[in-house]
């Protein structure tokens, strides 16, 4: 009996990520955040939040390539059915790389497109299940990536070999320092995800500290800034990347990714009953507003965010404010990393309509009106 009810919760978590995958909304579970949403149909607008951003534009010449290696390369583990698996492809996560990471190398931008696929197979993985069940997942992916070059036991969910083949191979373009950076970060990322599970299990919507805080290391940026490094060719030490300046550099860069993320997300989320943990929910639960008051609480922010990372970045151009020399060759790499950050936002912005993932195939043209429509 014990093995029935566990293959049950395993094929009950299996429908629920295919109903998520293909947005089927009676398949899939309403939670507390949401019954604030208004009834279906709504229009929203959403604010253009680079209007002065310097970053243009920028595409990897290596992005169908890497495309087609990496979607071979997850599909050979069939992590979903073939239906969920053409929804999930949609989503075009070797997109978000070749437009984050532009300048990167051919053979570190595949390593980009596996970490985002990894990203989001996790993602898909563990919104379904138990608190428990995403502590496996989360260990296991941890132990892989800790240990790469030892065999994942026999039995145990594929996330951990997905996870164990990309550490694998994206490490041999790290320098050491750099692949510290990343052990450290995935370790509080996925502490993060299971947080979230916690909070979910408990139809718990947060205060906005206490969202902006966790949505910090869940969204999975500080292991993507570690691929930044390896994309850009440096190899900073610790002491400058904890430097305080440039750590609130990527915390501008993780805020407005959060930010930009949830307003473009909460369409898809309202249409699966699953944006409790979203700004614009917590926004509308913490300030007693409507949606529309929640995204222009969020833009607001993220026009200060937007302004406080460009003086920032003046002061790393220029040495003011404090801010240190290392001597040339350090400085230039550091200038480096600093602009890349800024790519990052330019580009995550133009995945988000270039993608399938949030608009279906009204991506751009939403990205030109900036209107909404939420209907089923």
């Amino acid at each position: 009996m014990p093995e029935l009810k566990q293959q049950t919760s395993i094929d009950t978590a299996e429908a629920a990520r295919e109903a998520r995958l293909l947005q089927n909304p009676d398949a899939v579970s309403a939670t507390a955040g949401s019954a604030l949403a208004p009834s279906i149909p709504f229009t929203y607008t959403l604010p253009d939040t680079l209007r002065i951003w310097p970053w243009e534009r920028k595409i990897s010449p290596y992005y169908r390539e890497c495309q087609a290696d990496s979607v071979a390369w997850l599909e050979s583990f069939k992590p979903f059915s073939p239906r969920a698996q053409v929804a999930f492809n949609k989503c075009d996560f070797s997109l978000v790389s070749a437009l984050c990471f532009p300048e990167s190398s051919k053979f570190v931008l595949r390593s980009c497109c596996d970490l985002m696929h990894t990203f989001f197979t996790l993602d898909e993985f563990t919104d379904p299940l138990s608190v428990e069940g995403v502590k496996e997942l989360c260990y296991a992916t941890m132990d892989a990536i800790e240990n790469p070059e030892k065999p994942r036991p026999e039995g145990e969910n594929i996330i951990g070999e997905i996870a164990r083949q990309f550490w694998q191979r994206a490490r041999k373009a790290s320098p050491k320092a750099c692949e510290e950076r990343f052990i450290r970060a995935w370790r509080t990322y996925i502490a993060s995800v299971i947080q979230q599970a916690e909070r979910r299990d408990h139809s718990y919507i947060c205060t906005i500290e206490e969202y902006m805080a966790a949505r910090r290391d869940n969204i999975g940026s500080d292991p993507s800034f570690a691929l930044l490094e390896m994309s850009l060719g440096v190899d900073l030490p610790h002491e400058v990347m904890e430097h305080p300046t440039i750590v609130a550099l990527a915390r501008d860069t993780t805020d407005m990714i959060v930010l930009a993320n949830d307003m473009c997300s909460y369409k898809k989320e309202a249409l699966t009953n699953d944006a409790d943990y979203n700004a614009v929910t917590v926004v509308m639960y913490n300030e007693k507003t409507d949606v529309t008051g929640g995204i222009q609480w969020i833009s607001d922010i993220h026009d200060e965010v937007v302004d406080h990372f460009l003086r920032l970045r003046e002061d790393v151009m220029n040495k003011t404010n404090g801010f240190p020399s290392w001597g040339e060759e350090i400085d230039r790499q550091v200038e480096l990393y600093v602009d890349g950050l800024g790519m990052w936002i330019r580009g995550h912005d133009e995945w988000n309509f270039g993608s399938g993932r949030y608009f279906g195939d009204e991506g751009l043209e939403i990205q030109k009106t900036r209107l909404v429509h939420v209907h089923y």
